[in-house]
């Protein structure tokens, strides 16, 4: 509404069935996209050949800041690298630049626009409507999903430390904690493949005000989640609906919820009086 911009991240193919995660803004008049800007691309050698892991969501902090997310690309160890883009999440200006205050500007041969690493593959992200805290939900390996406070400079602790294993059921660290890296504020084992997340703000349903609601994929789920400091709850709204790939807050109230399996858009809207429950159109 204020300048018309549309922000893009896809996958950008490279040398040799190469690929990564890249973002771009543009306008549109008409069918078409105009005035496109690359505002983030990684350096050619850096990309990975895995067909896993791209992330990605964005979230715009009204500072004039974009945060966005990069899953690990299959590569674990390169969460931890801060040399190269994938397995963190990324904060940059509107226009591509780069914030003089990230927290890795300093450092040498580290990717400017980290904000966080550690992280293995965040489908989900979103800022707390009155706090502006930063969340993310990432998928575990089998187990170990996670919801996180994403915080400046701050080490997320994949692949060091999991609450997941293998997918063939061997482990993948006897670590689930270790000083220097953070604890999730909650996870789900066994994994429900999470998805998108976002805050309720609207007004139909005002004792839903400030939760935090998310789909997922394997477990076709769309679940509520009231997040108090470190305490999280949680409710199943919504069970066998199908993989939700994304929900979101319309400006008219209603909760919107995108299903790939089958492909279709709900809308949440409160039930009749002389029911308990919201109902999907």
């Amino acid at each position: 509404a204020r300048n018309g911009w549309i922000y893009l991240s896809y996958s950008d193919p490279g040398e040799g069935d190469s690929a990564m995660t890249a973002a771009i803004r543009a306008k549109l008049q008409g069918t078409a996209l105009t005035d496109v800007q690359q505002i983030f691309k990684a350096p050619a050698p850096l990309y990975r050949t895995a067909n896993v892991h791209f992330g990605s969501r964005f979230v715009f902090d009204g500072k004039g800041h974009v945060f966005f997310s990069i899953g690990d690309r299959g590569t674990m160890t390169d969460a931890q690298d801060l040399t190269r883009p994938n397995g963190k999440v990324h904060r940059i200006n509107e226009d591509g630049s780069i914030p003089k205050d990230n927290p890795f500007v300093d450092k040498a041969d580290a990717i400017k626009s980290i904000w966080s690493y550690g992280h293995r593959n965040p489908q989900g992200l979103a800022q707390h409507p009155t706090t502006g805290a930063l969340y993310d939900v990432e998928h575990g390996p089998r187990g170990g999903d996670e919801l996180n406070l994403v915080e400046k400079g701050k080490n997320y602790g994949w692949p060091v430390i999991t609450y997941g294993m293998n997918y063939n059921g061997t482990p993948m660290t006897d670590k689930t904690a270790q000083p220097g890296m953070e604890q999730p504020l909650t996870y789900w084992v066994p994994s429900i493949a999470v998805s998108s997340i976002g805050f309720y703000t609207g007004t139909k349903f005002p004792q839903w005000k400030g939760s935090l609601f998310l789909g997922s994929l394997a477990a076709q789920e769309l679940r509520r989640l009231e997040v108090n400091g470190t305490q999280v709850t949680q409710e199943v709204l919504f069970k066998n609906v199908g993989r939700l790939r994304d929900v979101v807050m319309g400006p008219d109230g209603a909760i919107y919820v995108a299903f790939n399996q089958p492909d279709r858009i709900a809308r949440l809207v409160p039930a009749p009086a002389t029911a308990t429950s919201a109902s999907a159109q």
